[in-house]
């Protein structure tokens, strides 16, 4: 899967990485509270495009999200390979955009809950057992 052209790489205070399919995704998921406070530490695109997140209206209001102009690659890269050692041990490091790719398709699997493991545990358990007739 290639990411779309305008996908989003954030960081937050705790280096942990958010990565988005595109601005409007990031700005409706991203709380302009959060933004307000500064939870999110740095914002890119996969190419180290700097980008530029905001709160306009206070706390309450809408995420902005623009591009700046800037480039910075190596500190994307930088962040990235940190984002790895700390959140993703034992994987081999990535680059930028195939980080992306891989939070975004992690982060589009369909998740079963915890009902509908029990639901497959329990039809594994029973596959080729014949229902007992009643009396």
């Amino acid at each position: 899967m290639e990411p779309p052209p305008d996908t989003v790489l954030i960081f937050d205070r705790d280096e942990d990485l958010l990565a988005f399919e595109s601005f409007v995704h990031a700005t409706n998921w991203i709380e302009a509270i959060d933004v307000d406070e500064g939870e999110y530490t740095a914002a890119y695109s996969p190419d180290g495009g700097v980008l530029a997140l905001t709160a306009p209206e206070g706390p309450e209001g809408s995420v902005g999200l623009a591009r700046t102009g800037s480039v910075d690659l190596g500190d994307l890269e930088r962040r990235v390979a940190r984002y790895w050692r700390r959140h993703q041990a034992g994987q081999p490091t990535r680059d930028p955009l195939q980080t992306a790719r891989f939070l975004i398709e992690r982060d589009n699997k369909p998740r079963r809950g915890w009902l509908g493991r029990i639901i497959g545990m329990l039809r594994r358990q029973t596959a080729g057992t014949e229902p007992t007739p009643s009396p």
